[in-house]
């Protein structure tokens, strides 16, 4: 586990810069808005608590733009992508920090199962966050590159009984950065994301006072923003020179992290899990493994049938047998 360290002159890098970010209005999202501000940048937020929302943005003043958005609607997403160029002319960073959860056990004894569950925090915590990582990419790819920073949870890499469907949405938001940061990588945009245990804002008022009894580690608001901020800029120091600007202890190039935020500090713990691979799956499994992965993150790999068949050796005349890699229906695999 690695302490990681704000630099206030890396992060000074944002002036100027044009941050977007879900879920803006209150707690951790308000924090990140007030912090990027702070450091220079402009903001385009979107929320669905208009009025809070609009009187954040007035407060802070023309250096943010505010958009009614439910990150689970594209069309909404893709209009706060939109204000955010037509404001301001570009777009550096994109902050998926919209959530929700929901404080009902869906399977206690005395839930009714036959009733379809709500699923809002499957829509909004990971589709919102595929969303969100899928219209940045675009995005970022017209103005050379960015930093994408993905909003989980400690739920999102630890067991967080009674609270399943938001367990999964939360892992499934590792997944994300997990799946996609070696891809985006290839074209400037870093991709990592934020894991914050207890944190002082109204999602965990059931909960608060039995925490604050056991003398268990808080987080506020700004803590949490500060962990967006370091996963936002440091790839932007200009190198691994030694006059260059870095975060304490953030080893580069910063993508793919894992920023579990305890206490009010900042730690990366996924470079940890990687590393000691080889002893908790073994030696021969983790080389085997690695080769794997090696094959599938090749540019020249790919899963889309459609993109195989474009890519069969045409032939005139003489017919020839060819035998399809992957069918062209979805593949069923039983492992992952």
């Amino acid at each position: 586990m690695t302490q990681l360290i704000l630099n206030d002159e890396l992060a000074r890098k944002l002036q100027d810069k044009v941050v977007v970010l879900t879920g803006g209005s209150t707690g951790i999202g308000r924090a990140a808005v007030e912090m990027f501000v702070g450091y220079g940048a402009k903001v385009v937020f979107g929320d669905v608590n208009d009025s809070v929302a609009e009187a954040l943005a007035a407060e802070m003043g023309p250096s943010v733009r505010y958009r009614h958005c439910d990150a689970s609607n594209y069309a909404d997403q893709l209009a706060l992508f939109d204000e955010a160029e037509r404001a301001f002319g570009r777009v550096d960073v994109v902050c998926a920090n919209a959530g929700v959860v929901v404080h009902k056990d869906i399977f206690a004894p005395d839930a009714d199962w036959r009733v379809e569950p709500s699923m809002i925090e499957v829509d909004v915590n990971t589709k919102g966050c595929l969303f969100s990582a899928r219209i940045g990419m675009g995005i970022l790819r017209k103005y050379g590159g960015g930093d994408i920073v993905l909003t989980s949870s400690i739920a999102g890499w630890k067991e967080c009984s009674h609270l399943v469907t938001y367990t999964a949405s939360k892992h499934a938001v590792i997944g994300i950065v997990r799946g996609l940061y070696q891809q985006a990588w290839t074209e400037g945009i870093s991709v990592n994301v934020i894991c914050p245990w207890m944190t002082k804002t109204r999602m965990v008022t059931g909960i608060e006072m039995g925490w604050a009894k056991l003398g268990l580690p808080e987080n506020t608001a700004a803590d949490v923003a500060r962990a967006m901020v370091i996963c936002a800029t440091s790839n932007q120091g200009g190198g691994a020179g030694a006059d260059a600007p870095s975060h304490d202890n953030a080893a580069l190039p910063f993508i793919g992290k894992i920023v579990w935020v305890a206490g009010g500090q900042c730690y990366e713990i996924e470079d940890r899990i990687q590393a000691l691979e080889p002893q908790w799956l073994g030696e021969e499994n983790a080389r085997v493994l690695a080769k794997g992965q090696a094959f599938l993150a090749d540019s020249t790999t790919s899963w889309d049938a459609e993109k195989l068949e474009a890519a069969e050796p045409k032939t005139s005349g003489a017919q020839v047998e060819t035998k399809e890699v992957f069918p062209a229906a979805a593949v069923k695999m039983d492992g992952p």
